[in-house]
């Protein structure tokens, strides 16, 4: 019983995970983990969700 339970655990964890990186959740994980790795100081959490628009928003869409 324990291990179906493991098992279970397991796979819901990960489709957990598959959702936030789906969704962007998971962005400044990715983000911070990267940095890290390189050696340079990552962003607070708030600076960083203000890039991402900056970055998003700042150029001209010409979807419709």
């Amino acid at each position: 019983m324990r291990a179906v339970f493991a098992t279970l655990s397991r796979g819901a964890a990960a489709a957990w995970n598959y959702v936030r990186a789906v969704m962007g959740d998971r962005a400044y994980e990715r983000y911070v983990d990267v940095a890290r790795r390189s050696g340079k100081t990552p962003l607070s959490a708030e600076a960083f969700y203000l890039d991402s628009l900056e970055r998003r928003y700042s150029t001209v869409s010409r979807c419709c």
